[in-house]
């Protein structure tokens, strides 16, 4: 599937010429579908029985980004392109690295809530080869989602001391 330029935007290029892209929602499943069928990529979450159980349950796992290593692509549904630990991961497989066993915490885990290790530095070597996307997109928008947590504790210590 060819998408056209209504279906998906050009966000950045990185140093290394890498390429990030954010897909239309409404055409996501079908621009996945294509480009494992093209790039022979056999993934256990595009099985019909696990799309069926997600489609249907809201359980199981629906990918929400894509590298393709080759032609050093990023593809993300929209929404993603804030989304930095996606991102970052999405990276890690651009740079060989493959997915790690569920039950392993670090960033190239397929599972979102599970990346948090990254003993490869893959985190690092995003911010430097996408460095001014990462400083003008994607750290304020981590500050905005911490900033709750923040706020938050601060609540609770002012609860503590009066």
């Amino acid at each position: 599937m060819d998408l056209r330029p209504t279906q998906s935007k050009h966000l950045v290029t990185g140093k290394d010429g890498t390429r990030i892209y954010t897909v239309n929602p409404k055409v996501w499943n079908a621009h996945i579908k294509s480009i494992h069928s093209k790039h022979n990529i056999p993934e256990w979450y595009m099985q019909p029985s696990f799309k069926w159980l997600y489609e249907h349950t809201k359980i199981g796992y629906f990918p929400r980004g894509l590298a393709i290593e080759k032609a050093k692509e990023i593809y993300v549904i929209e929404g993603g392109e804030k989304d930095y630990t996606l991102l970052a991961h999405e990276y890690g497989h651009i740079l060989g690295h493959g997915h790690t066993n569920n039950l392993v915490p670090n960033l190239m885990n397929p599972i979102d809530s599970m990346r948090l290790t990254d003993g490869d530095k893959i985190s690092d070597r995003f911010e430097e080869n996408f460095r001014e996307y990462y400083e003008k997109v994607l750290v304020p928008h981590e500050r905005n989602r911490a900033l709750p947590a923040v706020i938050a504790l601060g609540m609770i210590a002012y609860g503590m001391i009066g």
